[in-house]
């Protein structure tokens, strides 16, 4: 598994690395990249060399230049102190760490184009109303545009690594299809729960069911049975409502750690415009962390 860490140094950011104790990845067989950006402006190397301006650059420009190398070399010896850590949490994973300058969603779905990871972390800005509306800027692109599932870290991280309780958000699409089978092949702490959430109101559950409620239960029902032979303590929760509040509330009531919501494939910008409709929005205004799993269309 190739999972690639966008760090910035906050302390949102550390919360999404000790988040990762609580995702239920694999001991082994893992390779990560933590990725740190520096929001400066650096030209190409042969611009400028031996530390000298160029005849075309001023005192006043190369000075900005000097200051702009500082603080990318702060942001390296950041990054690699946080891959220390990890490698410390996860031992027997492969962790490597690297610095960059530039946009810094441009440059973590950048360096995603090249690492292909299945998934990306990246911190929120906290547990307020305020919080989750700034995950807007950087965060939520990754969400919308990534190839790949995409955890969005926000909360606080238990000691002594308890069980968790994830909600899963589940409308019978293909993209739900693919969050089940993520939930179930991931290790969780043993008594960890899943509260599998299905909303009535949906236009697309409608037409994936053709609406009739003992097919919506029983697909449902598969599901719970697919997560408890799985090891997990799974149920089912019917609501009615829009899915956008009703499994953020859902999450609230739960105390849940993570919700689990699929996504599609993107193949224009206006189908990206539409995750908004619901996994962004989740994304955007649940407590907790959130994945947004999809296959990883980076190897395609």
């Amino acid at each position: 598994m190739k999972i690639l860490v966008a760090y910035d140094g906050s302390d949102w950011a550390e919360s999404a690395l000790k988040d990762l104790s609580r995702a239920g990845l694999p001991e082994e067989n893992v390779e990560l990249l933590l990725i740190e950006v520096a929001e400066v402006w650096l030209p190409p190397e042969n611009v400028e060399q031996n530390n000298q301006p160029k005849n075309f650059i001023t005192e006043a420009v190369h000075k900005k230049l000097l200051r702009n190398q500082h603080i990318l070399a702060e942001v390296a010896l950041s990054v690699q102190e946080a891959g220390k850590k990890v490698g410390k949490m996860f031992p027997t994973w492969t962790v490597k760490a690297k610095a960059t300058y530039g946009s810094p969603a441009w440059e973590i779905l950048s360096r995603a184009d090249e690492f292909k990871p299945d998934l990306i972390a990246v911190g929120s800005h906290g547990r307020s109303m305020l919080g989750r509306i700034w995950l807007g800027s950087v965060s939520q692109k990754i969400v919308t545009e990534a190839n790949c599932s995409v955890r969005v870290t926000r909360g606080e991280v238990t000691p002594n690594n308890p069980p968790v309780k994830l909600i899963l958000g589940y409308d019978g699409t293909k993209g739900a299809d693919q969050a089940v089978k993520v939930v179930a092949n991931r290790q969780w702490t043993a008594g960890s729960e899943v509260r599998v959430v299905m909303v009535e109101d949906s236009t697309i559950i409608q037409e994936a069911f053709e609406f009739e409620r003992d097919v919506f239960e029983k697909a449902g029902t598969g599901v719970v049975e697919q997560l408890k032979n799985a090891g997990l303590n799974a149920e089912l929760m019917i609501l009615q409502g829009n899915p956008k509040h009703e499994i953020v509330e859902e999450s609230e009531k739960f105390a849940a750690d993570c919700i689990y919501v699929g996504a599609t494939k993107f193949d224009n910008k206006f189908e990206r415009f539409l995750l908004g409709s619901v996994s962004s929005a989740i994304t955007a205004r649940a407590h907790c962390s959130v994945e947004v799993v999809r296959p990883n269309y980076y190897l395609d």
